[in-house]
């Protein structure tokens, strides 16, 4: 008779599983009848997401071999920007596209060993599943279909007890076979392996919180030890904001630059931002994670202006803004890095926005510091207790799905669409409007282009004038 398993959460992950009890199965590879689902939503089951026969051991040898991947590992590979890890494929084969054939194929490799070690579907050896993907974004963790890319978020805390009731209770079953399973076989190794899973925690944090390899890190710096990072072992899973800021600034900043980076990061103090942290927790209750990313970003610059009592007309000063909450905005100059800003705001440092002023970066253009600014203001409200609860790049490597959103926000917060609509049919020109509505909001001249192309009067402009603004956006 078989024993029902029912291990997880049902609105996490969730695995019900009839172990085999017949005498014909090596009960060391736990063969039964089960369904992997995430949020009542089948992710490993039969093709009419019924009960699937296999051995279950495959899910545990899988969760055992990468488990400091799955809860560690935030970012993609060559620091490609995708909207999610479903379309990270697809988006570094247009990086591929004028690359040498044995480069792509040394990328293609490792593309493909990053995204093994993230998909449920690779575990089971011998039988098809379509993809499921499982990425960590600072607190939280997507799990995205291949087939429908429909999403679903859930806390790191929650993933990693649901993962671990199953894991443990996979493992049990095999140690209860003791009769059954010979030593050395495949479900006793799985199982060690299983046990030995913080040891790898540990050994990879380093490399993996940072995205620096161990010869980087190396070359970092003399004390580059948990200490210098502000790593607390005890607490393995838990960012920091030197960390993230060493990863999410990779490709972008050269290591002599990003030392001095982490020195800037490292002297800003913890500050109390009581009035912001209100504001944070009353829009997160309202704010509905649906739809596309910039129509999120829309919603909640409505919902600031609203709480600013500031009207459509009124043009919004950020820095004037940031400091009333309190949050400490500071200039530095990086040079060669390809950063516009970086925000901390993590247990140790911050909140605080430190703005590249380099001649390279787009905050030393006029009117461009505004739009940083309320980029950041985005991420201080909408992020800070979820996906980026440490740091947030500008221009670094912070989730595409966020920066969109971000961008929207910060466009609609400094010129509301309807108003730069209005303009363009007041005005005797679309140049003049452009112009006017650059120098009263104090925005750049491609920010307004771009509200303009958003706004409901982009369809009554001429073809000539919509070319115009495409041009002008682009620049």
């Amino acid at each position: 008779m078989a024993k029902r398993l029912q291990l997880g959460s049902k609105k996490g992950l969730f695995l019900s599983l009839d172990i085999s009890s017949s005498k014909r199965r090596d009960h060391g590879l736990l063969w039964g009848k089960g369904v992997l689902s995430v949020d009542g939503v089948p992710i490993i089951s039969s093709d009419d997401n019924k009960p699937v026969e296999w051995t279950w051991v495959d899910l545990l040898e899988w969760l055992a071999r990468n488990w400091a991947s799955l809860l560690l590992e935030q970012g993609f590979p060559f620091h490609v920007s995708s909207l999610h890890i479903g379309y990270v494929f697809s988006d570094l084969e247009k990086r591929w596209d004028n690359m040498s054939e044995w480069r792509v194929e040394e990328e293609e490799e490792e593309a493909l060993r990053f995204l093994s070690r993230h998909d449920f579907a690779s575990a089971f050896k011998g039988i098809y599943f379509p993809s499921a993907y499982f990425m960590r974004h600072g607190n939280l963790v997507e799990i995205v279909s291949a087939e429908s890319f429909d999403i679903k978020c859930l806390t790191l805390n929650q993933a990693v007890e649901d993962l671990e009731e199953i894991g443990n209770a996979l493992a049990e079953r095999v140690r209860s076979f003791a009769g059954a399973v010979e030593e050395g076989s495949r479900g006793l190794l799985a199982v060690s392996n299983w046990d030995s899973r913080g040891v790898n925690l540990q050994k990879y944090a380093l490399t993996k919180l940072t995205g620096m390899s161990a010869e980087s890190l190396d070359a970092f710096s003399v004390a580059n030890d948990n200490d210098f990072w502000e790593y607390d072992t005890s607490q393995p899973l838990v960012d920091t904001e030197l960390m993230a800021a060493a990863r999410m600034t990779g490709g972008s900043i050269s290591l002599q630059d990003k030392k001095e980076l982490l020195e800037k990061i490292r002297k800003v103090d913890k500050r109390s931002t009581r009035y912001l942290d209100k504001l944070t927790d009353s829009i997160v209750e309202e704010f509905k994670e649906i739809g596309k990313p910039h129509d999120q970003g829309y919603w909640a610059a409505n919902w600031l202006r609203k709480k600013l009592k500031k009207d459509e007309s009124s043009a919004v000063k950020p820095k004037e803004i940031l400091e009333k909450w309190d949050v400490l905005v500071q200039e530095i100059s990086l040079p060669g890095a390809q950063f516009d800003a970086l925000a901390c705001w993590g247990p140790r440092h911050g909140p605080a926005i430190l703005i590249n002023q380099s001649s390279e970066s787009v905050p030393s253009h006029a009117h461009r510091e505004n739009s940083t600014l309320a980029h950041e203001i985005c991420h201080l409200l909408l992020d800070r207790n979820g996906a980026l609860p440490v740091v947030e790049v500008l221009n670094g490597n912070t989730p595409e799905r966020l920066e969109k959103r971000a961008r929207a926000f910060a466009a609609e917060l400094m010129l509301p669409r309807e108003i730069a609509s209005n303009q363009v049919r007041n005005s005797t020109s679309l140049e003049k409007a452009i112009t006017t509505l650059s120098q009263e909001y104090e925005v750049s001249e491609s920010l307004v282009c771009w509200q303009i192309i958003n706004s409901p009067g982009y369809d009554s402009l001429s073809e000539h004038e919509q070319s115009f603004l495409q041009s002008k956006n682009k620049q």
